[in-house]
């Protein structure tokens, strides 16, 4: 029997969603057509979301007899996950929809339009609420104010995250989701916009994120986002043989246009914490930081500092080199004294 020919792959990531999967897989099923394949990973879930899911496949049109695909595993985090994922896929094009959010039923019809023209479909996001649907908001892809299309994306809402996007198999070649790390996207998705300018946006919101308080990213604060983020990222580039140069906008994006206003909150908080996290910072991203300096990224890149502010930033990353906490949290203090008399004169 000749082997079914698929243009989307659809991965579904699971760990002990029995509440949510059933809408997410509902919502899959009604945007689909016979030549998208379904593949659900259980990353060894302990609730009933395997018994959920099998019950869902066996329901299933006729139609879709042999779409959707259903393996378990061990438990080693969605990174993993992912990976397993991508690894079976036969599509053209790769999916991913996170078991606890669901999809509009025009998803993969518009991105029939242009998967010939183009290598990456992007949609915008509307977060839902789970406890409360009276904050939902719609997540803009696509900055409107960047003249720079790649810029405008990676300046973006949501611009690391693998789930409003379906994006070509091939580009996925030499890029694994980091097995053990949170914001797993953030070391795959921004290098993959790096890599062609084939890319369609939507400004539309189709993708409907769940935002439930016991998330990753819920229990997560800006700051250790932060530090895990930057530390993906210089990873990554090492791994590709340093090319910093060619990653630039995501370093600008990541590190640059984020790290005053960040170390300006962590230095807010435990004094003692604080100087730890530089020390920590500067070892897992040497590299990065001397690319910054020698490259005056702070002074050619695309970011809303001020000169002012761009000065102290460059000055930040240059004693962050050298290893002068110190008088990085000097700097800090500085500014802290400065905006309050700023706020005083206003008033």
């Amino acid at each position: 029997m000749e082997e079914k020919q698929f243009l989307f792959s659809i991965i579904i990531p699971v760990y002990n969603t029995e509440k949510y999967v059933t809408k997410c897989l509902e919502s899959i099923e009604k945007a689909i057509d016979v030549d998208c394949e379904v593949i659900i990973v259980n990353d060894g879930s302990t609730d009933n979301s395997e018994q959920v899911i099998n019950n869902f496949i066996q329901k299933l049109p006729k139609k879709f007899e042999g779409n959707f695909i259903y393996t378990k595993k061990e438990n080693k985090g969605l990174a993993d996950t992912k990976n397993v994922g991508i690894e079976m896929a036969r599509g053209k094009y790769i999916s991913v929809v996170d078991s606890d959010d669901y999809i509009s039923d025009d998803f993969y019809t518009i991105a029939r339009k242009y998967v010939d023209e183009y290598e990456i479909i992007i949609y915008d996001m509307y977060v839902v609420f789970e406890k409360s649907h009276k904050f939902n908001y719609t997540s803009r892809a696509k900055r409107d104010d960047k003249d720079n299309k790649l810029v405008a994306l990676l300046n973006g809402a949501m611009s690391g995250s693998s789930c409003n996007k379906i994006i070509k198999k091939e580009l996925y070649k030499g890029y694994k989701f980091p097995v053990g790390k949170e914001y797993e996207d953030t070391a795959v998705t921004p290098f993959i916009l790096s890599d062609t300018d084939r890319i369609k946006y939507i400004p539309y919101p189709l993708y409907y994120y769940l935002q439930r308080e016991k998330s990753i990213v819920a229990n997560n604060t800006f700051v250790t986002a932060f530090y895990k983020i930057c530390e993906n990222i210089s990873n990554v580039i090492k791994n590709r043989n340093g090319d910093f140069e060619k990653y630039k906008f995501v370093i600008n994006e990541f590190f640059v246009d984020r790290i005053l206003d960040i170390l300006s909150q962590d230095f807010c908080g435990v004094k003692k914490e604080f100087l730890e996290n530089l020390q920590k910072f500067t070892n897992s991203n040497k590299e990065t930081i001397e690319y910054i300096i020698n490259s005056e990224l702070v002074f050619k890149g695309e970011n809303h500092y001020s000169e002012r502010q761009k000065n102290m930033t460059h000055q930040i990353f240059i004693y962050l080199k050298d290893s002068k906490y110190l008088k990085v949290r000097s700097l800090l203090n500085k500014r802290k004294i400065m905006n309050r008399v700023r706020k005083l004169l206003r008033r």
